[in-house]
């Protein structure tokens, strides 16, 4: 594959791209809330890389921006095994900012759900349990993901764990505790960001979040996983939030007819669902404990 310079490209096809004067752009992999992501490799250390590019240029879009390089700080901050690390953040020659990330070969949950509808108990907690893990780590740096869902959930085959996840795609990830001045800068009043399926009910409202939001929306997900179907869903994406802060979903153990979920485990499940944080496991530990003893 023959090298060009940048500058002559669109955020749209970078392939073949030396961005930086290091990073060779390989192939396109996917799209996230900010940015498209590529394959890589470093020019010098012969490294292949997850290359992320923000859609648009700097000075187009600072409030994009300024989201994609609080993705990079947060991302950076981490360092959990269940957590993808990000080594660069910088801006091309052409403007546009880009971050540069393990490149994570496998399978996201969302395509493995679609092609099995739904997960055994045993194989579905021991992603949770990796999961959750992850989430408590971030939330120990004061960042909540915002957006949990299947698709940033990747599953790697490695020698120690067939199905090792790597928690993907901080790019709406938000610091608990961040001073009003940047908040306002980033999200504006009436503005919700997230995925209407997934999203807790304070998230839709444009309340203050911390890690109890989290929770739900891992909460979410787990019911999705065992269940095969979401716990809450309207004929669009209005009808779905405004269902997510006013109705609970149907029991899991009844929504799931098909194999028996253990009581504890169900119980834990709907405890993450309840529409008010307080009636939530407060802390991600809370939840990860349970998880751990699920059964009985």
């Amino acid at each position: 594959m023959g090298a060009f310079a940048e500058e002559n490209l669109s955020n749209s096809s970078l392939v073949g791209a030396i961005l930086a004067d290091r990073y060779e752009i390989i192939c396109e992999v996917g799209r996230g809330a900010l940015g498209v992501v590529y394959k890589a490799r470093h020019l010098v250390m012969e490294k292949t890389v997850a290359v992320k590019v923000l859609f648009g240029e700097v000075q187009k879009d600072e409030t994009n921006f300024l989201r994609f390089q609080r993705e990079a700080q947060a991302a950076s901050s981490m360092s959990h095994p269940n957590i993808v690390v990000v080594y660069d953040f910088g801006i091309s020659q052409n403007q546009t900012p880009f971050l540069v990330m393990d490149f994570v070969e496998g399978t996201n949950l969302k395509d493995v759900l679609q092609r099995h509808g739904k997960l055994p108990i045993e194989r579905a907690v021991a992603i949770f349990l990796q999961m959750a893990s992850a989430l408590e780590h971030a939330h120990s740096k004061g960042i909540l993901h915002r957006d949990i869902k299947p698709e940033n959930v990747v599953l790697m085959h490695t020698a120690w764990n067939p199905e090792f996840v790597k928690l993907v795609d901080f790019g709406i990830a938000k610091y608990v505790n961040e001073p009003s001045k940047n908040s306002k800068k980033l999200t504006m009043d009436g503005e919700v960001l997230g995925t209407p399926a997934y999203m807790s009910p304070e998230q839709i409202l444009g309340n203050k979040l911390d890690a109890r939001s989290d929770i739900y929306c891992l909460g979410v997900l787990m019911y999705h996983t065992i269940s095969g179907s979401l716990p809450i869903l309207g004929i669009n994406a209005a009808e779905t939030m405004s269902l997510h802060v006013t109705d609970m979903p149907k029991d899991l153990a009844e929504a799931c007819t098909s194999m028996k979920v253990p009581h504890r485990l169900s119980r834990t499940i709907m405890k993450t669902l309840k529409k008010h944080p307080q009636d939530r496991h407060q802390t991600m530990r809370e939840l990860l404990i349970e998880l751990e003893n699920y059964r009985g």
